[in-house]
């Protein structure tokens, strides 16, 4: 077999996770690649994977192989797309991952432009709010609030920061009162996102005072959808992003509290597996991140 077929499978056992899901991906039997992955071995001179009666695991080895072999891979679809396509129109499958909130309410609504304007690209989207690992898992881009760190061998631009707002239901500003002070917070019902990366704070800026305030949660949540709802049901005040809240506040459904003062923005990133210059598909969609998060922050 040449050395091209058993990287191939070798990569797809790595991300498969077993012998027996690889073949089914391949179209090919578990005997075929578990000949596949011993030869390759047999060339390196050393074991790649672990393997028991019920398990395959990557040995270090393994996993340093598959690191760079991935993006060989991937580089090289990339290039077999460009000349392959004599009009220079992007092509090929595209998959992205982003936060759950974030890829419902703002970029999925979006998205028929980018297929619109690019129908030979293919889009897979997979939402979740947990960090999904872009080599093994085989995504070309993930939408991300903060950048790879300094020695990754990924990719990362910033694309701007999502403005974000306090909101309640009227019904609830009814019972209560308006805060007039960000200080005055604590003596309300506040809905809090949570999760174990991020220190729960709020910092709000006006002119040239900055206040941090460090909510007392009546209700906290790892899911902004389950906090907007729960805003939308007069529970309490909910620190939002402005694309989850815009359309409620016009149509009346919420109210912005404590309007004067801004909150400090949250960045997104694009990151990826390679340089956009190498992938038509990936510097379309980047551009059209961008161009869409600019329309939205203008308004």
């Amino acid at each position: 077999m040449d050395r091209f077929h058993l990287i191939t499978v070798f990569n797809t056992v790595a991300q498969q996770g077993s012998f027996t899901r690889a073949a089914r991906e391949l179209g090919s039997t578990v005997s075929a690649v578990s000949k596949a992955i011993r030869q390759l071995e047999q060339q390196l001179g050393t074991r790649l994977i672990h393997r028991t009666t019920r398990s395959q695991s990557l040995t270090d080895a393994g996993n340093d192989y598959r690191v760079t072999t991935e993006r060989l891979l991937s580089e090289l679809r990339e290039v077999e797309e460009r000349l392959g396509n004599t009009e220079g129109q992007p092509a090929g499958l595209l998959r992205i991952t982003a936060p759950t909130a974030l890829g419902q309410f703002w970029l999925a609504p979006r998205l028929p432009q980018f297929t619109t304007r690019f129908p030979e690209i293919r889009l897979e989207l997979i939402l979740d709010d947990q960090l999904r690992d872009l080599t093994s898992e085989g995504f070309d881009l993930a939408l991300r609030s903060q950048p790879t760190p300094p020695h990754s061998t990924l990719y990362s631009d910033q694309i701007g920061h999502h403005k974000r707002c306090l909101v309640a239901a009227p019904e609830y500003l009814a019972k209560t009162h308006s805060p007039s002070s960000p200080e005055q917070l604590n003596g309300f019902r506040l809905l809090c996102y949570k999760n174990s990366r991020d220190p729960l704070a709020w910092t709000f800026h006006q002119g040239q005072q900055s206040v941090t305030v460090v909510p007392n949660a009546h209700l906290s949540a790892n899911n902004y959808y389950a906090l907007y709802q729960a805003a939308l049901s007069g529970v309490g005040i909910a620190c939002l992003y402005n694309y989850l809240v815009d359309g409620e506040i016009a149509a009346g459904r919420l109210i912005e509290v404590l309007p004067d003062w801004q909150q400090s923005g949250r960045p997104l990133f694009a990151v990826y597996q390679q340089r956009r210059a190498a992938s038509a598909k990936l510097d379309a969609f980047w551009n059209f991140l961008e161009s869409a998060f600019q329309r939205t922050n203008s308004r």
